[in-house]
């Protein structure tokens, strides 16, 4: 029996393998120009944006290169299409032969010719058409597009594809999306959820950068390069480290799962959770009233719930200045002398309630 289910591990991990290397070889494929007809472009107008697209040489696949958003409108509301003449959207925003095009439009100025004849492109460019040089200066900004919505046709977005879309508030990616590249949401600063339930590998260290609605994904971007990312239920969840790093800020209720080991400390910046559980399971983290706290060392990680008064979980054993408060005001906090207090531990606590009222029970610890 043992070597049966020994046997039938090792064979999912070879199609898992099989798999991540067929679609890497057809992601490889789709990115080069050769791949495609250019010869012919096709425009379809949706709601306020026009997008631009071309179809693969065997006409089974589009790619929306670029799209074009009504100056004039207010709060848009971008749905890309799925098909573009009846081709299944699989690219949306530039691939490196896309940035070959820019290249030769744009020499002498961004655009570079190698020594080997080849073409550079010394930007990045958004799926708005904008030609990025983020290490040089910030900009142009977009600032009338509240919402984007990808179908799950799409397996593939180009680098910097929403960068500097500075008003955008939700963004949902396709379920089919297999990466995220470099300043994909560069300094979307009012991006305050994105919706999915696809795992994603990302292959950058800038894709979060600016978020700053996502405080968790912000912080931790830098260190994100290489690691699968999980976006369901609310929540983002490293699953190469097993690291919760972010909960969505319009979450209400959420459920940690049992393979939870670490919570980044922005990870709940920004919520007002009504109801939060932990998996049974889950050996690092419990809950308690309204306290969800590490098991180790019994150290609050983040109060949520309605309510004006807390009496602090006795199961609570130390707190410090990287505990959460929920934005609901506390305007009582009763806390035990026991309890170990780090730093400037009042602090997340005075935050959404400068008068909040700090009481203490039992003898002072000395």
């Amino acid at each position: 029996m043992k070597k049966f289910i020994l046997s039938m591990t090792m064979l999912v991990l070879v199609l898992c393998l099989k798999t991540n290397i067929s679609n890497a070889a057809e992601i490889s494929a789709m990115e080069r120009l050769d791949y495609w007809d250019v010869s012919k472009e096709y425009t379809i107008t949706n709601q306020d944006a026009t997008y631009h697209a071309y179809l693969s040489k065997d006409k089974k696949e589009s790619w929306i290169f670029k799209a074009d958003v009504a100056k004039d409108k207010k709060n848009v509301k971008v749905v890309i299409p799925d098909k573009i003449e009846n081709a299944p959207v699989v690219i949306v925003g530039a691939t490196s032969g896309y940035d070959e095009i820019l290249a030769k439009q744009n020499l002498g100025s961004v655009g570079i010719q190698g020594p080997d004849g080849s073409y550079y492109l010394d930007a990045e460019v958004t799926l708005w058409g904008d030609l990025l040089e983020p290490w040089h200066c910030p900009g142009p900004y977009i600032k009338n597009i509240k919402s984007i919505t990808m179908p799950d046709t799409v397996r593939y977005l180009g680098v910097a594809a929403f960068a500097y879309t500075t008003s955008v508030e939700t963004i949902r990616l396709s379920n089919q999306l297999v990466s995220l590249r470099e300043y994909t949401f560069l300094e979307c600063k009012n991006l305050k959820k994105i919706d999915a339930s696809a795992k994603v590998k990302v292959e950058a260290k800038e894709a979060f950068t600016g978020c700053s609605k996502l405080a968790g994904l912000a912080y931790i971007t830098k260190h994100l390069d290489g690691d699968t990312l999980s976006f369901s239920n609310n929540m983002v969840i490293d699953l190469t480290e097993k690291d919760l790093i972010q909960v969505m800020p319009d979450a209400k209720k959420i459920t940690i799962p049992k393979s939870v080991k670490w919570i980044e400390p922005a990870a709940f910046k920004n919520t007002s959770i009504k109801t939060l559980k932990v998996s049974k399971k889950n050996k690092y983290f419990a809950v308690h009233k309204r306290c969800l706290y590490r098991k180790a060392e019994k150290e609050l990680v983040y109060v949520f719930g309605k309510g004006s008064k807390l009496i602090l979980s006795k199961k609570i054993k130390q707190i410090s200045e990287d505990v959460v408060v929920t934005k609901t005001k506390l305007k009582k906090l009763i806390i035990s002398h026991k309890v170990k207090r780090y730093n400037n531990w009042k602090k997340p606590f005075v935050k959404n309630n400068k008068k909040i009222k700090i009481y203490y029970r039992g003898k002072r610890v000395k």
